[in-house]
């Protein structure tokens, strides 16, 4: 009869934990201010965020910071066209698909509304796009403040385009 019970417990303990670590990752999991850190890349496609706050400023790859924040916006880190080496904060808009998890994060809404209003033709024959792309990757785990992503490539025709945090 104990040793019935014993391995009924053992049974039940084994599939809970089993359970917990295939938990889902929500929406709220990913919140926050997320960077490379310098050399450091476990493989081509796989990369590994670390949060702002556990990479000295002087260790972080340039180009690379991303901030999720709430009501699907975001900022994520830019360069100047016409300055070298010179970075700054644009904003954006990201989604998150709990089933598949998969993170895009999007720019120029804002921009795109305004060009819509001042030339309208020009802007349909664009396609009349709502957003752009920026930055595609599915999450494959988040521990110890560190966001593990599978990067996935923009393509261009049948030319996969490497991402800003390449």
């Amino acid at each position: 009869m104990k040793k019935s019970l014993f391995l009924s417990i053992i049974l039940i303990l084994t599939v809970i934990s089993s359970h917990a670590q295939e938990s889902s990752i929500s929406e709220f999991d990913l919140y926050g201010c997320w960077v490379l850190e310098k050399n450091t890349r476990p493989s081509n496609s796989i990369i590994v965020y670390k949060s702002c706050e556990d990479v000295a400023h002087e260790n972080v790859k340039f180009g690379s910071k991303i901030s999720l924040l709430a009501f699907n916006e975001s900022e994520y880190q830019s360069t100047a066209p016409n300055v070298c080496f010179t970075t700054f904060m644009e904003k954006g808009t990201w989604e998150y698909d709990e089933n598949t998890r998969i993170v895009s994060l999007y720019s120029g809404h804002e921009w795109l509304k305004k060009f819509k209003k001042l030339d309208p033709e020009e802007y349909a024959s664009w396609g009349s796009p709502e957003k752009f792309k920026i930055l595609k990757f599915k999450v494959i785990s988040i521990e110890n403040n560190q966001l593990t992503v599978e990067i996935i490539p923009k393509y261009y025709g049948k030319i996969a385009i490497e991402d800003f945090s390449e």
